[in-house]
C-alpha cells in the first residue's frame, strides 16, 4: 500500500501488519488487536515522520517504509549532511514519540480521560508504545536509533573512525539484549537481538573495507579529472597510497584501472607490467586488451606481448601491492 502524507511517500507492507496482529494477539480480543494495530501503525509512522521532517530541513528528500521490523526513513537524494545533523535525525523519531506520550500523560494529570473503556485502553497503550519503544530504540545499538547517534558521536570524536567501535558496542549489547530475553522468555525481543547481533558482527568485519573505500573512491573521483587534462603523474599520485588490500574489489578494480591507464600514459612500463601480471584478473580481459592495443600503437611490441599473454591467461586476482 502506498500513500503520501504531504510530499512524503509512505510505503506499507503487508508484512507490517502481520506482525502488528501477532504482536497484539496476546490481547486476544479482535476489537482490542484492531485497536493496537492502529496505535502501532499511527506511533511508527510518527516516530519516522519525526525522522522524515528533520531530514527535509536539512534538505534531505525523504521517503518511508514500514515493514516487518518497524520502519525505516530514506533519502531519495542521499548526502553527506555531516555527522551533527544525522545525530539530530536520529534522535527526532525517539522524540516524536515521546512528544505524544508527553501529550498523553498530560492529559491524564488534567483529567482529561474518555469515558469509554476501549478509548481509556486505547490511550494506555498508546502511551506505552511511544514512550517505551522510544527508550528502547534510544539503546546504544545499531541499527537503532541510539546506535546511529552513538556511531555520529563516535565519528565526531575520531574524525570519521567511529563506525567499527560502535559495531563492537553494538554487539556487546546485543549480546545483553539476548541473554535479558532469554531470562525472562521474551521471544520476539530474543529474535531482535539476535538479528540485530550478527548484523553488526557481519558489518564489524566489514568496517575496514568501507573506511578504506572513501578515500580510493574520492582518489578515483579526483583522478578522472587528471586525466581528462592528461596529467598521468597527478592521477599516479591520487591512487598509488590508497589502492589497498582493505578496499573492496569492485572498488580496487576501478582504481587499478584508472592507475594502469595513468600509468601508461606516463610510459611508467617498469611499474606497469609487474602490476597488470599481478592483478590481471581482478582488471580483466577488456582492460587489458585495450593496454595492450595501446602499447603496440606507441611501439611498445614486446610491451603489448606481455600484456596480451595475460588475456588468454590470466591469473588469480591478488592483493595490490
Amino acid at each position: 500500500m502506498l500513500l503520501r502524507i504531504g510530499s512524503i511517500p509512505v510505503r506499507v507492507r503487508g508484512l507490517f501488519l502481520f506482525m502488528a496482529v501477532v504482536l497484539g494477539a496476546r490481547l486476544q480480543r479482535p476489537d482490542l488487536i484492531a485497536i493496537w494495530v492502529a496505535i502501532v501503525f499511527i506511533s511508527v509512522l510518527v516516530h519516522e515522520l519525526g525522522h522524515a521532517l528533520v531530514g527535509r530541513m536539512f534538505g534531505l528528500e525523504p521517503q518511508i517504509e514500514l515493514h516487518g521490523m518497524g520502519g525505516t526513513t530514506s533519502w531519495v537524494n542521499g548526502g553527506d549532511i555531516g555527522h551533527a545533523r544525522g545525530i539530530a535525525i536520529s534522535l527526532a523519531g525517539p522524540f516524536a514519540g515521546f512528544g505524544i506520550a508527553a501529550l498523553l500523560f498530560a492529559c491524564e494529570r488534567l483529567g482529561l480521560r474518555p469515558h469509554s473503556p476501549l478509548a481509556v485502553l486505547g490511550l494506555e497503550l498508546a502511551f506505552q508504545i511511544n514512550f517505551w519503544w522510544g527508550i528502547f530504540n534510544l539503546a546504544p545499538m545499531l541499527p537503532l536509533d541510539g546506535g546511529n547517534v552513538l556511531r555520529g558521536t563516535l565519528n565526531l570524536l575520531t574524525k570519521g573512525r567511529g563506525e567499527k567501535p560502535a559495531r563492537a558496542i553494538s554487539v556487546v549489547m546485543g549480546v545483553v539484549l539476548l541473554a535479558y530475553a532469554a531470562l525472562a522468555g521474551a521471544l520476539w525481543l530474543g529474535a531482535l537481538a539476535a538479528f540485530f547481533t550478527w548484523a553488526n558482527v557481519q558489518a564489524y568485519r566489514q568496517a575496514d573495507t568501507r573506511s578504506a573505500d572513501v578515500p580510493l573512491a574520492q582518489a578515483i573521483e579526483k583522478a578522472y579529472v587528471a586525466l581528462e587534462r592528461d596529467d598521468g603523474e597527478q592521477a599516479i599520485a591520487l591512487l598509488r597510497p590508497v589502492i589497498v588490500p582493505q578496499t573492496s574489489e569492485e572498488l580496487r578494480a576501478i582504481g587499478l584501472r584508472v592507475y594502469s591507464y595513468a600509468l601508461l600514459i606516463e610510459g611508467m612500463w617498469d611499474e606497469l607490467l609487474p602490476m597488470l601480471e599481478k592483478n590481471a584478473a581482478l582488471i580483466g580481459a577488456e582492460e587489458l586488451t585495450r593496454y595492450a592495443k595501446t602499447a603496440r600503437e606507441l611501439g611498445r611490441t614486446e610491451e603489448a606481448d606481455r600484456i596480451g599473454a595475460l588475456v588468454s591467461r590470466p591469473r588469480p586476482a591478488n592483493d595490490f601491492g
